[in-house]
């Protein structure tokens, strides 16, 4: 019966809400029990701030010294609050602002806490020092060149150029016996065997005139107005290129039948490896294989792009022509035409004949005579009154061989204005 009637309770509704009440209050007493028990807390190394410390530059003074640059902090707070106290959170004050000359300074320090803890929560009981010493000095500036060493050198078929850097001087502040002693500020570029135009913004070592380094507690004095230098390694690819030349053939000569040779055939530039990579020929310029009979070497000057560098150094090359299995035929030409004679004017040819030469393979010039040439000059261009030379074209005609005229031809034309006369003039 007993057991039956304590079932009915335990099952009913009632006496689970009941019992849940009953425990909610036991958990919160226990949380707000240990929450707010105090506990004991040491913070090490917090840090000290230089609060206006900007003041100091502005006064040309700096901190030559201080007697600690952390320190350690004992607390009795609740556990919620020892949470947030770490030295990432708190920091040590000392206030700039008030110095304004040069000796030993005593500095109070002002805790500062995380937001949302004052000192009151926090239940500061001990700290390892109260009062900072400093020593304030002069501030003494003096500007000092920028070095750059660099012995790591090009890959394989690159070349590297000086190096470029900026700032190529910097300010460097702080006691006047030790700024005095500062020589250079010197860039190491820890890279080897480049193969592409290097750049990066590096730190600098400060050198005495010596070339000899600081030792820490000196260094650790000076100020300077940059803390890293620009620097650029320039790298070009060298690479050796093709000389080449190009032909006006004719009068017989073909590319089958022509030998060439260039001297020197290549030469070595040196550019921006995007530049370099695709650019494999330079070419000379064009031969007119008309003008010569069989032989003949030109000069050419090598024209090399701004944005290349020769590095082998040639400035000119020599083409070597040798024009083979070709015959030359001599004709004295008396069919000599002119077109475009200029209106208004009496042109006299005063070259009765011209000798020409024709070359082409022997078998095609057999049958060639000069009744097959004619000479034309062309008076369309700069005539003026006067005997004067004007160039002429040679033309073959009636021959289905590959032959024609070499060389330059002129000939001499008597050019004179008409004379109006009255008898020139007839009545309407």
């Amino acid at each position: 019966m007993i057991r039956e009637k304590l079932g009915m309770i335990f099952s009913s509704r009632v006496f689970y809400i009941i019992f849940s009440f009953l425990v909610a209050i036991a958990l919160w007493m226990y949380v707000e029990i240990t929450e707010n028990q105090l506990q004991q807390l040491t913070v090490q190394n917090v840090q000290i701030v230089r609060k206006n410390a900007e003041l100091l530059t502005d006064r040309d003074l700096f901190i030559a010294s201080m007697s600690q640059e952390m320190v350690n902090m004992t607390f009795e707070c609740t556990r919620s609050v020892a949470s947030k106290l770490k030295n990432t959170t708190l920091s040590a004050e000392i206030d700039l602002a008030g110095v304004n000359s040069r000796g030993n300074v005593t500095l109070d320090i002002e805790i500062v806490y995380p937001p949302g803890i004052d000192a009151e929560m926090a239940g500061l009981t001990s700290i390892s020092v109260n009062r900072i010493s400093l020593y304030i000095d002069r501030l003494e500036s003096r500007h000092i060149p920028v070095n750059v060493s660099y012995n790591g050198g090009a890959a394989e078929s690159y070349i590297q150029d000086p190096p470029e850097f900026s700032p190529q001087t910097i300010t460097v502040s702080g006691p006047t016996d030790v700024v005095s002693r500062v020589g250079t500020a010197l860039v190491y570029v820890l890279r080897e065997n480049l193969t592409s135009t290097y750049t990066d913004d590096l730190p600098f070592v400060l050198l005495d005139e010596n070339g000899e380094g600081f030792e820490e507690y000196l260094g650790d004095q000076l100020i300077a107005s940059e803390e890293t230098i620009h620097v650029t390694i320039p790298i070009r690819m060298m690479k050796e290129v093709v000389l080449t030349i190009e032909f006006s053939y004719g009068s017989g000569a073909t590319q089958q039948n022509t030998s060439y040779t260039v001297v020197p055939p290549t030469i070595t530039i040196a550019g921006n490896v995007e530049d370099v990579r695709d650019y494999n020929s330079i070419n000379l310029g064009t031969i007119d294989l008309t003008r010569f009979d069989y032989s003949n070497t030109f000069p050419f000057t090598i024209v090399v792009p701004n944005y290349f560098t020769r590095i082998s150094g040639e400035t000119e090359a020599n083409v070597v022509v040798d024009i083979l299995g070709l015959d030359m035929k001599h004709l004295s030409v008396s069919n000599i035409q002119l077109l475009n004679e200029p209106d208004g004017y009496i042109t006299e040819i005063r070259t009765p004949s011209l000798d020409v030469r024709i070359r082409g393979r022997t078998e095609d010039l057999e049958s060639l005579t000069e009744a097959n040439i004619r000479v034309v000059a062309n008076l369309a261009d700069d005539i003026s009154p006067g005997t004067q030379r004007v160039p002429a074209r040679v033309y073959v005609d009636g021959i289905d061989g590959d032959v024609g005229a070499v060389g330059t031809y002129y000939i001499t034309v008597s050019i004179s204005t008409v004379s109006i006369t009255e008898d020139t003039f007839t009545d309407s």
